[in-house]
């Protein structure tokens, strides 16, 4: 009975699974984020913000679809203003990708 429980609460993995997890995901953002932040300095090197713009709306919803999943699963209302913000700043720069995309 006490295993059955052990297993039923521990279906996400261990403790030191779920905090890998968690590292590797932020790891994964940072990455993301630094590797953007390149893309979009090589844009401007390379005269074609349409490829900055691409970088940054790929992170920025990354990055607020995990803070609203985040906001979904704890209902910390900080993780749904990062969510909204990160989704907001992705359709900025999606839609100002299309404009761009369709002027060429």
């Amino acid at each position: 009975e006490i295993l059955a429980k052990s297993r039923k609460e521990n279906r996400a993995g261990d403790e030191r699974e779920i905090q890998i997890l968690a590292n590797s995901s932020k790891i994964g953002m940072a990455v993301g984020g630094i590797l953007s932040a390149i893309i979009v300095v090589f844009s401007r090197v390379v005269n074609e913000p349409l490829l900055g713009l691409s970088a940054w709306a790929v992170y920025f919803s990354m990055f607020g679809s995990r803070r609203l999943y985040q906001f979904i699963q704890t209902k910390e209302k900080i993780r749904l203003l990062q969510a909204i913000i990160g989704i907001a700043f992705a359709l900025a720069c999606f839609v100002g990708m299309i404009i761009l995309g369709l002027q060429q």
